[in-house]
C-alpha cells in the first residue's frame, strides 16, 4: 500500500482512463502522460519513483508502459487496484481495436476515411519530444547525470538498431556505471528480497505448455493464444518492437491475414490512444474475419499478449519496494533511469528523421509539442484536431 494518504480507488481509476484516453504514440509518449497526471497534478508517487519503474520495466519483458502504469496502481492500492488499472487502461484500446478488425472490410473500401491518419505520426512524435523534455528535466541533476546522458545518446543512435537487446544491455551498464564507485559501500542485511517464484513460474510455465502443445495439437484458436503470448513474455521495449514479429509469424508463416491489412490496422492503432500491443485485438479479430466470433478473437488476442507481461509485474514490483530500500540498488536504478531518460531523447531524434521531409509535417511536430509543453490544451483534442486537418489539407 502507498504511504501516502488513503486514495479513493475509483478516482485513481478515473485519472487512469484519462491516461488511456490521452496516451497516443509508443510507451516513451505515454510516460509524458504518466508523469503530466499521475505525478505533477495527483501526486500519486514522485517522479523518481515513476523513472524507476519506467526503468524496470524497459528492462522486463513485455508492454513497458502498460507494465508501469499497473504497478503504479499496485504502489498506489496493491494487487487488486493493479489488476483494475490496468484493465482501465488497456480495455478501451482493445475494444475499439477489435472493433476496427470487425468492420475492417468497409473502412477499407472507403478511401475518404484514409486522410484521418495522414499527420497522425507527427503528433506521436511530439509526444516522444515531450516526454524526453519533462523526463530528462526530472533526472538530471548534476554534471555526470549529463555526461552519462549524452554518452549513452550517442551511442543509442550508433547502434540501438542492430539487435533487440541492445536496450536493455544499455540500461544494465547504465545503472552498473552508477553502482561501480559505490560497491564497496556496506550492504543493508536487514533487507531481504523475497521474489514470488510462484508467478514467475506460471509465466514460463504456459510458455512451456503452449510451446509444447501446438506442437501436437493445430486449432486456429489455440495457435492465436500461443503465438500471442509469445510475443508477450519475447518482446522487450514495447508496441513498435513486436510487428516485425506479427509480420514474420502471421503474415508470412501462418497467413492468417494480408500484409495491406496488417499494415493498414497499424496505420490505425496509431491514431488509438492507450497501449500499443492493442493492435493484437485488430490482428486477432482480423485473422478470424467472417466466422461470426471475430470480435471474441480479437480480445483474445489482446489479453494473451499482454497476460505475461502483466503477471511479470505482480512478480517484479515486490522486488523493486524492497530492492530500492537498499543504498546500492539506489545507485543502481539513477544510473538505468538516467540512460532511460536519454532513450527516449534517442527515439524523438530517430523518429523525427523518420518523418516525411514536408513543411507541414513538421510544423505540426513543432506545433503539437509547444501546445503540449504549455499544458493549456488537452492531449486528445490536439490528436482530434490535427486528424481532422488530415482532411482539410
Amino acid at each position: 500500500m502507498s504511504e501516502q494518504k488513503k486514495i479513493k480507488w475509483s478516482s485513481f481509476l478515473w485519472d487512469v482512463l484519462m491516461c488511456s484516453l490521452g496516451s497516443y504514440g509508443g510507451p516513451e509518449a505515454h510516460y509524458g502522460v504518466f508523469s503530466s497526471i499521475m505525478v505533477e497534478k495527483k501526486k500519486y508517487l514522485t517522479q523518481e519513483e515513476l523513472t524507476e519503474m519506467i526503468g524496470l520495466y524497459a528492462l522486463v519483458p513485455g508492454p513497458s508502459s502498460s507494465q508501469t502504469i499497473t504497478a503504479i496502481g499496485y504502489y498506489v492500492g496493491g494487487p487488486i487496484l493493479a489488476f483494475l488499472t490496468f484493465l482501465v487502461w488497456a480495455f478501451p484500446a482493445i475494444v475499439i481495436m477489435a472493433s476496427f478488425g470487425v468492420f475492417f472490410t468497409w473502412i477499407d473500401n472507403h478511401d475518404g476515411w484514409k486522410p484521418v491518419i495522414t499527420y497522425l505520426p507527427a503528433v506521436a512524435v511530439a509526444f516522444i519530444i515531450y516526454a524526453a523534455y519533462s523526463l530528462s528535466r526530472k533526472v538530471l541533476k548534476q554534471k555526470i547525470d549529463w555526461l552519462m546522458y549524452l554518452i549513452m545518446l550517442g551511442i543509442g543512435l550508433w547502434v540501438v538498431d542492430y539487435s533487440l537487446w541492445i536496450v536493455p544491455g544499455m540500461l544494465i551498464t547504465g545503472g552498473f556505471v552508477y553502482l561501480f564507485p559505490h560497491i564497496k559501500e556496506r550492504i543493508n542485511a536487514t533487507e531481504k528480497l523475497k521474489p514470488r517464484w510462484a508467478i514467475l513460474g506460471i509465466v514460463i510455465g504456459i510458455a512451456l505448455l503452449n510451446e509444447g502443445i501446438r506442437n501436437w495439437i493445430s486449432t486456429p484458436w489455440l495457435t492465436l493464444f500461443s503465438s500471442f503470448y509469445r510475443y508477450g513474455y519475447s518482446v522487450i521495449g514495447g508496441g513498435q518492437i513486436v510487428i516485425p514479429l506479427m509480420i514474420q509469424d502471421l503474415v508470412q508463416s501462418q497467413s492468417f491475414l494480408s500484409l495491406n491489412d496488417f499494415l493498414s490496422g497499424y496505420a490505425i492503432d496509431q491514431a488509438i490512444p492507450g497501449p500499443l500491443f492493442s493492435f493484437a485485438a485488430f490482428v486477432g479479430s482480423r485473422s478470424f474475419a467472417g466466422s461470426g466470433y471475430s470480435f471474441f478473437a480479437g480480445i483474445l488476442g489482446a489479453f494473451s499478449i499482454f497476460l505475461p507481461g502483466i503477471l511479470l509485474v505482480y512478480f517484479m514490483f515486490p522486488i523493486w519496494r524492497q530492492s530500492r530500500k537498499m543504498i546500492l540498488m539506489k545507485y543502481f536504478l539513477k544510473g538505468v533511469t538516467v540512460t532511460a531518460a536519454s532513450l527516449i531523447l534517442m527515439t524523438a531524434i530517430t523518429s523525427s528523421m523518420k518523418l516525411p521531409v514536408d513543411v507541414i509535417v513538421y510544423g505540426i511536430v513543432m506545433g503539437s509539442a509547444l501546445l503540449l509543453l504549455s499544458k493549456k490544451i488537452p492531449a486528445p483534442l490536439i490528436v482530434l484536431f490535427v486528424a481532422i486537418l488530415g482532411f482539410i489539407l
